[in-house]
């Protein structure tokens, strides 16, 4: 937990701060320490939900310029801390400068470049790993280059998937503070002109703009009430809801296919780079997409650490029924990490082509939706008015 304290130091100066501690109790032992004796401490939600909001790791743009310049630099003979301030140089994102200015410190003083990497903070486990292993095996190039490769690929699915989902949200956006805009502004306009007793349209029109008026601010309230409610959330729950998810017809496979193929393709890049099966698991688990797909790795982890197979730990109905069967091939004649990549191109290949069936039915359905709403606009306003029309004509 993060906390702001106030503390007096042996001079009788009070200092203002912010810490991490577990509690106060050990946070009181920590300034004690450093020669404070603290006064007063309060939790700081508002540090911790910026800290959880705050970049963690460096965007996977960013990921590939620079494994693509090391490869490159590295294949030149350039050394490794020239090479770094090509990076430096040459990306402009700030969190990889003052990442490039810790690994070049952590080198000089002695360290590994893994260790290096690990020190930064920004960088994914599995790249860790793949760095550390070609170290030991004086590869670093091609390992480099794997990597390069390996978010490449991520990041042309990431894209794609974002190019089949940005349009959509992008229309429902919009319909809603359409939708906001005319039940809060004109609809209780109109008010006066509709006759006591309404039709059904008017009814449910005016209800709307009702709830609009006087409870607008349950929409922010519960969007930050679900924020909060899922950043405080166990890991457990976290899990069936990604479960739920998955579910979900059409979406659901191809999130958890997106998911799949990342991991398969994590794998296969550690196994190919020399890194322990155990190690390769045990890494590629900490970057899973989801919580899910966290508790299956864990558990086909412990099953391998019991001196199962890995085609065997796969054998759960969550993982895609030829994921087993595939993975005893790849066993049988030592191939795991091929066998790996083809599994992912398969899931790829499936995720592209749901991708494409979905953008095919939300183009429709964003019709009909939007169709609806103004359906019910102009039965609301138009059947009240018609009526007195009516009336007075007879």
């Amino acid at each position: 937990m993060l906390f702001v304290y106030q503390a007096i130091g042996k001079s009788g100066r009070f200092v203002d701060g912010r810490a991490a501690a577990v509690s106060i109790a050990v946070l009181r032992g920590d300034l004690m320490r450093a020669g404070l004796t603290l006064v007063d401490a309060r939790h700081d939600l508002a540090g911790e939900l910026v800290e959880v909001l705050k970049p963690k790791r460096l965007p996977r743009a960013v990921l590939i310029d620079m494994f693509g310049y090391l490869r490159g630099m590295l294949g030149m003979g350039i050394d490794m801390l020239s090479s770094w301030d090509s990076v430096a140089e040459a990306i402009p994102n700030r969190m990889a400068k003052e990442a490039v200015s810790v690994i070049q410190d952590a080198i000089r003083q002695g360290y590994s470049l893994a260790d290096a990497m690990e020190r930064a903070k920004v960088f994914p486990p599995m790249a860790l790993g793949n760095v550390r292993a070609g170290e030991q095996s004086g590869t670093l190039d091609k390992v480099f280059e794997s990597l390069e490769a390996n978010f490449r690929q991520e990041q042309a699915l990431a894209q794609q998937v974002a190019k089949a989902t940005m349009y959509p949200l992008i229309s429902v956006v919009v319909l809603f503070f359409i939708g906001v805009g005319l039940l809060a502004g004109v609809v209780p306009q109109l008010k006066e002109i509709f006759p006591p007793n309404p039709p059904l349209p008017t009814k449910i029109l005016l209800f709307l703009s009702n709830s609009v008026v006087d409870y607008w601010w349950t929409v922010p309230g519960l969007t930050l009430a679900v924020v909060f409610s899922w950043w405080r959330a166990p890991a457990e729950w976290k899990a069936r809801v990604w479960e739920l998810l998955y579910r979900v017809p059409v979406i659901g496979p191809v999130l958890k296919n997106v998911a799949l193929c990342n991991l398969f393709d994590n794998l296969a890049l550690m196994l190919g780079a020399g890194v322990s099966l155990l190690v390769s698991l045990e890494l590629v688990s900490k970057s899973a997409g989801s919580r899910a797909i966290q508790v299956r790795l864990e558990r086909v982890l412990q099953q391998i650490q019991r001196g199962g197979k890995l085609s065997d730990g796969f054998r759960d109905p969550f993982f895609p029924a030829v994921t087993a069967g595939v993975l005893a091939q790849g066993e049988m004649i030592g191939a795991i990490d091929t066998y790996l990549k083809r599994l992912a191109g398969f899931l790829r290949d499936r995720a592209q082509a749901r991708l494409t069936t979905l953008a095919t039915l939300i183009e429709p359905l964003l019709l009909l939706f939007g169709g609806a709403m103004l359906m019910l606009l102009a039965m609301g306003i138009f059947l009240p008015i018609y009526g007195q029309m009516k009336h007075i004509g007879h």
